[in-house]
This record gives C-alpha cells, structure tokens and sequence, in this order.
C-alpha cells in the first residue's frame, strides 16, 4: 500500500509545491487523475478531517435516515428517538450487508434485508432471527448483543450542517470552523433556514474546488455573473477589493461590502443576513477542508457539500438558505428564484452555461480532460490572486506526507 504522496507523484513534484508561491508548481496531474493518488486522499486526507455528510434538514424526524457514502464509506445518519442524530457504519454485524438501502422517514428500529438482523436507532442489536434456533436469536445469550451493534463514526451537528470524523482524533468541531466565523464577521447564520437543495455531479477531481478559490477567474468565466475586472481589483493601485485569505482548514474571499465596488445583482426584495451590532457588512465565500462551500452572500446562503466518488467524479449537493421565513414564504418566492437563478442559472441545468455552479463545473471538466496531457504538470500561481490554492495544496501534502 503505499503511504505517501511522493512515492506516486515524485519528490520533485512534492518538492516544488512546497516552493514560496513565485516559484512553486502546483499538484501534478496524477494527483488529479491517478486511482492510487484518490486511495491515498481518502485515506489520510478525507477519513482524518471533520467531513460534510448532509444538510441537517435532510432528516427533520425521529426516525428519519438516510444512507450515504461519503469519503468512499458507506454510513447511515439517523435521528433518534431523543432527536439527537447520529452516524454508524452502514454494516451488518453478521455477514457485511449494506443495512439501510434508501432514505426513510419514522423508523423505529433498522433491519437488514440479508439475514433480518434488526438494530435499534442507537445502533444496538435487537434482533437476530433464528440465529441460535430461537426467534430473536439471542434467547440463549451466546451471542454478545453488546459486541455487535452497528460500528458508531463519530458525528456532530453544527448549525445547518452535519460532520462526520471517521478517525475520532480531529479537533473539536468549533475549533475547526474558527475561522470561519472569523472571516465572516459572526454573521448569524443560525438564523438562516433551509430552503431545499439541488444535486448534481460533475466529471472532474474533487481538488477543483479549492484550486478555484481566487476571484481571477471571475470575468472570464462567469459572464453574466461579474461584468468588468475593475470590481475585483483596484485599477489604480492593483489591490483587490476581495481578499484571498486563509488560515486553519478555512479559505475565503472576504470582501468588505462598504469600501468594495459593487457586485451587479438583481434586487431580490429579501431580507439581509443580520450581522452584530459593531460589525462590518462582508460577504465571503468560504471552503472548509475537505468538502464543504459556505457561500455567504448579501441575502442568502449558498452551500455545497462535495462527495469525491472518482478521480474524475464528483458530486455536488447544493442546498440554499434564507433569513428565516424568507426560505419558505410564498411572499418570497420570487426573490428565491432571482437568488438561486444566479447560482443555478435560469435553466436549472448542469449543462448550461447561464449560473456560478455550471459554469465553474464546466471549467473543471475541461480542465480534468487537460489533466490526461503530459503538459499537465507546469501549473503555476499568481501571487497576487492565487495565495489560496498555493496553501489548499500544501494542506493536503501536510496530510499525505506524515
């Protein structure tokens, strides 16, 4: 098995990513397309970190469940009868059957459809049919009810959102989203609800997202979103009006709205994401390591947990959130749709051209069909855009290296 990043892609390659920013390359195209290099990733990277399983509106209800695979393991996240939610391996004790199969809402108790071993929502064995000749199968007591319950990963709710931590040893949840907060000025996202969610993949590398964490891009790709140049960099003394920042496992955009040109929106007539008293108005796009977007914009949330499923496949579940009962009100409704129209674009499709999502999915494909080139390798960065993936890159050889 091998254990580091250098002993697929090369020391030199390592060795000139860990370059200052003028002179460094950025992670080599077997890093973007190599089977091998995806194993390593999930192994050291993915599984050791806090990772974004699902909205927590995803299951509202005791009982409610939903079955996932995320960082290539398949678990069930479930809330409990005390509406707590929790996260197990999504395994058979007995024989290594998958046990929930699809979402469902107000169990009482799983049962897997192999042998109809049942396990209670907290993961404890009930149930294991005949399996000592008696109908629960463990009248007897030879078989240890306490020893094979369904295996617990470790999981926690943080606002909107649920983390699963497949090691046990990442830091507590909030000192890991720190920064975050940090970067947005404390806006109080808490008051933000849910309004629903779109999915969809795309054929590229997983790494896509953090290596688009600058705003250089923005002119050229997202027409229609950004208009001129000059709202993303000061024509007279080259600053840029949002700025690339990083620190933890966090990278931003934060653009202070009172100094910052404005961006070109359409008005929504949605009420704006309150801020503390004493606080600077910003907006800030944020990607938290590994897998998780939180956009925070003037109105809304946008956010997207990414599932990596391939080297050259991923998933995107992009859930959208609005100041309280702006999320769901009929009274709103049109100005959710003129919000989600500049992520989505109008046509709601992942093979338009028309909104941010599709149109930075339709860049990474293109790019990850680049990656198969031998010329692949020579990626540079602008040290004046392009400071937040130099650091995303090393963030993960700091993983793959131990």
């Amino acid at each position: 098995m091998t254990d580091t990043a250098s002993a697929i892609v090369g020391e030199n390659a390592v060795a000139a990513v860990r370059q200052p920013i003028e002179k460094a390359w950025g992670l080599p195209a077997a890093a973007y397309t190599s089977e091998e290099f995806f194993r390593l990733e999930q192994r050291k990277y993915l599984r050791k970190m806090w990772m974004a399983a699902t909205f927590e509106a995803e299951i509202p209800e005791p009982g409610d469940a939903l079955p996932l695979i995320v960082a290539g393991l398949p678990i069930i996240l479930v809330r409990n009868s005390n509406g707590e939610i929790k996260a197990f391996h999504n395994v058979c004790r007995h024989r290594g059957m998958m046990v929930l199969g699809e979402p469902c809402q107000g169990l009482k108790q799983f049962t897997c459809p192999y042998h109809a071993w049942g396990y209670g929502l907290d993961g404890e064995l009930i149930r294991a049919p005949f399996f000592d000749g008696t109908p629960t199968g463990i009248e007897k007591g030879d078989l240890d009810t306490d020893a094979y319950g369904l295996v617990p990963v470790r999981c926690t709710v943080w606002h909107h959102w649920v983390f699963v931590d497949f090691g046990g040893d990442a830091p507590p949840i909030e000192e890991h989203l720190a920064p975050l907060l940090e970067f947005m000025n404390d806006a109080d996202i808490g008051a933000m609800r849910y309004a629903g969610k779109v999915e969809w993949e795309f054929q590229a590398n997983w790494k896509m997202v953090g290596d688009n964490w600058e705003n250089y891009h923005h002119v050229y790709v997202h027409g229609g979103v950004f208009a001129k140049m000059s709202d993303d960099i000061d024509m007279e003394t080259s600053e840029l009006w949002s700025k690339p920042q990083h620190k933890g496992s966090v990278l931003t955009l934060r653009r202070r709205i009172e100094i910052a040109p404005s961006y070109t929106y359409k008005e929504t007539g949605l009420p704006l994401i309150p801020f503390p008293e004493g606080k600077e108005r910003v907006t800030a796009p944020n990607f938290i390591f590994p897998n998780v977007e939180i956009d925070l914009v003037r109105d809304n949330i946008s956010s997207i947990i990414y599932e990596p499923v391939a080297p050259d496949r991923t998933t995107a579940k992009m859930g959208f959130f609005f100041l309280g009962g702006a999320a769901t009100s009929q009274e709103h409704a049109e100005g959710r749709k003129t919000a989600m129209d500049r992520w989505l674009g109008p046509e709601r499709s992942k093979d338009a051209n028309d909104g941010v999502r599709n149109q930075d999915f339709r860049i990474w494909e293109a790019i990850q069909i680049a990656k198969g080139s031998p010329a692949a390798d020579a990626n540079i960065f602008s040290p004046l855009w392009e400071g937040n993936p130099h650091y995303f890159h090393n963030h993960i050889l700091d993983y793959l290296e131990a």
